[in-house]
């Protein structure tokens, strides 16, 4: 990093705008801030942080505002720097947040901060960025410094490095941990920690696991195990335990056997004994039955000479049933004429004696029938007078009817006519309305889209907002490898270094000239070491620092990218506004516009209905005259029917009689007529069936004589029902089937041979199978359980030694991963500095700064003294590696840095500051910081000392690096001839260079 030019504009105490042409202060290498307390030199420094990091270094940052008290109003404060980083020259204008006047009326407002980032390229300056947040990252890439490494390193505060030379370890490791990055050593030993707890956990469900499957085992064996019994010990307890369960289950297999036994012993004496008393109880039974069967042998005798009758009588039972059933339809043809003829007995002719009419012969019967039709047939033109006389009436009340409508529809239209004005201000209301939505609808359209566009970016924002905290761990990431790579660099160069010796002796040879020391002869020559470094080694470790570099530069150029992705997205999404706020407005807009497209969807239709409104009131009017005239005629030609109709129902009146109508006496005659007709049939029906009914009983009466029997009755009485003889016939049948069944049944040998034999004990039998069968189950059930018993351990155990297995590599993990974890945390014994993995790297760390700073301190101090880092702790309870002593080479002793002087203190300090400043650039990727500032702290010296401290400063200037010192020391002003002199006044500073 070098400063090339910086112009403050109401800063601080600068109410004008001052400029610092850093440029001309190189050519000196070593200039000087001069001036009166107060005036402003810290402030130029201020400025160059404020420029590279937004804010100003140390306690002074958000104390007040940034803006100068002396500069009018209206003025903005600015800072402009140019700076080269990298190889590329930028120019950085910031401008702190500030309260201008309102330009209208009285007050302030708040002007928010402002940053331009500017690259200096082909001539010309090119904007990269006008973001805070974009500006910032790309410094912080550029310098590889934080804002707290920068104040630092390029800074040199000497007070604070005063403090942190006599701090003790916990202070000095605060310090530390804000210039090195060493979280991923923290997070090294908090994974340790969590992994330790992980394992615990895993192990503690092993163990768990362990315990509960003993329970299973003891509660399956029924014996109790060691409470205190560890999971490899368990296995020789579960082993025996399965022994003893297999003896029990051989002695439970022979009980049962043999138990098994005698119960199928007992069970066959049973069922012989079962089977013969089966036999004595049929035998006896079947006895039983025989002597029934025998002693109803007369009844069933009286049965079959009764089945002897009926079957005599049997072939005459059809021909007195053929008379029966003459006989019936004969009464049946009568019962039906004396109905027909009472209904047509008004018609038939009477005899003048006053007795009742016989029934006329069916040729008489017909020729009534036909006068009733001919009467019929004349009728029918009279009803064809009724049908016009309905018609007339039927129309004369649909015409009044309709008179009745057309007046209620000339009244309907006569109301409508009187609302018209009113409905046609409602349609022109209606009109104006969805005209007016029309109107505004293209605008809310455009609304709409604006908004989903919005919407679009909001998510699209929200999206790369994401995707940015990946790509920023990336360029820390990557960053973090390139300084490691650099570190690794930076190690095997100083080891080549302190090798090169060795290296160089590998090219000597005799005779010549030694390119170091020049002489000939080489008696002791530098020998290698076994891990030295090789030229080809420090260019491999070279080669990965700029692979390194580049893996870094473009996961920087991708995060840029997404920045630049970042900000135009937010930007089209109008800020930072949520996306659920932007979705809420684009339903807003949706909701207003699909109302206002509700709104003006019938404009058109509401235009052409005014339209159509006047043209249908027209078409009323004309309608309202022409129902007048409609009534007018449809009330005559109702008159007219009238009377035509009354005409007719005189004629029709004396035609009808006492019949409702014309019809219906024409009916009622066509109905009689059939009646007559009918009644005709019946008569010669009856006189057919009385022929048949005479000769079917002479049949009769002669096949009963030729049997012998003297009357029909006798027949009916003798055959009785069908339905008796039948069941009586299979009574006989069965008792006949039965008896030769029992008699069949009682000559098997099986009940002829226990006829003389006792019945056995079966009683007696059933209760000795019963108590063997109890105790066969007894058995079985005991050789079930131990049979289950030694299946669950047996299977339980392999179980256990699978569980016990698995055990062992998570107990052997826990081990490690617990002292591994105990010695990052510095609580191992192993551990004997109790050093925690930071604390080590930090210790590490100490120890370079300590070596860089021991450099210096010798030429400040003519050679006494040197910083030395202890890894021994403070105390016994306190954990070491972040000490510092101060060894003096005129004593040998080592001394706390507490013990020096003022002069001496200010020359370790510096001394720490400048190999800190060192340790945190190559930590930082070894960027070249080509100026560095000191601030204050000359005053304590002697003029012997300021010398030697001075030929150190000279000495930074190695390499084209500018060193400015901030001091109001008069002697400084002497040794140091450029100079930035700031001088102070009640108009505020300004800066003469």
């Amino acid at each position: 990093m070098r400063l090339h030019h910086l112009e403050v504009t109401a800063f601080g105490p600068f109410a004008g705008t001052e400029i610092v042409d850093f440029d001309a202060l190189a050519d000196a290498g070593l200039f000087l801030f001069s001036g009166p307390t107060g005036a402003g030199k810290t402030s130029v420094l201020d400025a160059v942080c404020f420029a590279l990091y937004a804010q100003v270094p140390g306690s002074r940052h958000g104390t007040r505002s940034l803006r100068s008290d002396h500069t009018p109003d209206g003025v903005a404060p600015r800072v402009v720097l140019e700076v080269t980083l990298r190889g590329r020259r930028f120019r950085i204008t910031r401008s702190p947040q500030w309260e201008r006047p309102k330009l209208r009326g009285s007050g302030t407002v708040t002007q928010q901060a402002k940053v331009h980032l500017e690259e200096h390229t082909e001539g010309d300056w090119t904007t990269l960025s006008t973001r805070l947040d974009e500006t910032g990252d790309q410094v912080d890439s550029l310098l590889g410094l934080k804002v707290a490494q920068f104040c630092q390193v390029v800074l040199l505060p000497q007070g604070q490095f005063a403090e942190f030379l006599r701090a003790d370890a916990e202070k000095r490791r605060d310090l530390l941990e804000s210039l090195f990055d060493t979280r991923r050593f923290a997070d090294v030993e908090r994974w340790l920690v969590n992994r330790r707890q992980e394992v615990a956990r895993e192990l503690d469900d092993v163990d768990d696991h362990v315990k509960r499957l003993l329970a299973r085992v003891a509660e399956a064996a029924g014996e109790e195990l060691p409470d205190e019994l560890a999971a490899d010990g368990a296995m020789g307890s579960v082993t025996q335990m399965g022994d003893r369960a297999r003896e029990q289950l051989a002695d439970a297999r022979a009980v049962a056997a043999l138990a098994g036994e005698q119960h199928d012993a007992a069970a066959t004496a049973l069922e012989a004994a079962t089977l013969v008393a089966d036999a004595h109880l049929r035998r006896a039974a079947l006895t039983a039955r025989l002597a029934g069967l025998e002693a109803g042998a007369d009844e069933h005798a009286a049965i079959a000479t009764r089945l002897v009758a009926a079957r005599t009588v049997a072939p005459l039972v059809p021909l007195v049933y053929d008379v029966a059933r003459l006989q019936g339809e004969l009464d049946q043809a009568r019962s039906a004429a004396a109905e027909v003829s009472a209904a047509v007995a008004d018609v038939i002719p009477t005899p003048r004696t006053g007795q009742a009419a016989p029934v006329p012969p069916p040729a008489a019967l017909t020729a009534l029938a036909r006068e009733q039709r001919h009467e019929a047939a004349g009728l029918q033109a009279l009803a064809r007078d009724e049908s016009e006389a309905e018609r007339l009436a039927a129309q004369a009340d649909m015409l009044e009817r309709r008179v009745v409508e057309l007046t209620a529809q000339a009244q309907f239209l006569q109301a409508h006519l009187d609302t018209a004005a009113d409905r046609k201000a409602t349609v022109e209301s209606a009109r104006d309305q969805s005209s007016a939505a029309a109107a505004a609808l293209p605008g809310a359209m455009a609304a709409l889209v604006a908004t989903e566009a919005r919407l679009k970016s909001g998510i699209l924002r929200d999206a790369l907002a994401v995707r940015h905290i990946p790509a920023a761990d990336l360029v820390r990431t990557r960053i973090d490898a390139e300084q490691l790579a650099r570190e690794t660099w930076l190690r095997h160069r100083q080891d080549r270094l302190d090798g090169m010796a060795a290296e160089l002796a590998l090219g000597l040879q005799d005779d010549e000239a030694c390119p170091v020391c020049g002489s000939d002869e080489h008696p002791r020559p530098a020998a290698a070491t076994p891990d030295a470094v090789t030229r080809e080694q420090e260019e491999a470790a070279g080669s990965v620092v700029r692979a390194a570099e580049q893996e870094r530069a473009r996961a920087q150029d991708d995060l840029a990218k997404l920045d630049a992705d970042l900000a135009a997205a937010t930007a089209a999404a109008g800020g930072d506004d949520p996306v659920t706020v932007l979705r809420a407005t684009r339903d807003d807009g949706q909701r207003a516009a699909a109302a206002l497209e509700c709104a003006a969807a019938p404009a058109q239709q509401d235009v052409r209905a005014l339209t159509a409104f006047g043209e249908e009131h027209e078409i009323w009017l004309r309608d309202s005259v022409a129902l007048d005239e409609q009534v007018r005629a449809l009330l005559k030609q109702a008159g007219d029917d009238r009377s035509r109709f009354a005409d007719l129902r005189t004629a029709l009146d004396a035609a009808r009689g006492d019949d409702p109508s014309i019809g219906a006496r024409a009916l009622r005659l066509v109905a009689v007529a059939d009646d007559l007709e009918a009644l005709g049939r019946q008569v010669e029906t009856a006189e057919r069936l009385e022929s048949e009914v005479a000769n079917a009983l002479v049949r009769a009466e002669e096949a009963a004589a030729a049997r012998g029997i003297a009357s029909l009755e006798q027949v009916l009485v003798e055959h009785g029902d069908d339905e008796e003889l039948t069941l009586l016939d299979e009574r006989l049948r069965r008792h006949s089937a039965e008896l030769v069944s029992v008699r069949e049944q009682l000559a098997e040998p099986v009940l002829a041979a226990v006829a003389n034999s006792p019945s056995p004990d079966v009683t007696a039998l059933r209760a000795k199978v019963r108590g063997a069968a109890q105790v066969r189950d007894v058995a079985v059930e005991a050789m079930a359980t131990s049979t289950s018993r030694a299946a669950a351990l047996s299977r339980l155990a392999a179980d256990l030694e699978r569980l016990v297995t698995d055990r062992a590599p998570v107990a052997e993990c826990h081990h490690t991963v617990d002292g591994l974890a105990r010695l990052a945390e510095g609580k191992s014994t192993d551990n004997r500095l109790r050093m925690s993995l930071s604390g080590y790297v930090l210790a590490a760390r100490l120890e370079q700064v300590a070596i860089a700073a021991s450099d210096r301190l010798l030429r400040m101090s003519s050679g006494r003294y040197q910083l030395v880092h202890t890894a021994v702790g403070a105390t016994g309870r306190s954990r070491g590696g972040l000490l510092l002593r101060v060894l003096d080479a005129w004593t040998g002793v080592e001394r706390d840095p507490a013990s020096l002087s003022g002069g001496e203190s200010f020359s370790a300090s510096l001394a720490l500051a400048l190999g800190l400043a060192d340790v945190v650039t190559a930590e930082a990727g070894g960027s070249l910081l080509e100026t560095l500032f000191v601030d204050e702290g000359f005053g304590s010296l002697d003029e012997e000392t300021l010398d030697e401290v001075m030929g150190v400063m000279d000495g930074l200037r190695d390499g084209g690096r500018v060193v400015g010192i901030v001091s109001h020391v008069g002697e400084l002003r002497q040794r140091i001839p450029t100079q930035l002199t700031i001088v102070k006044s009640r108009n505020g500073s300004v800066i003469r260079q």
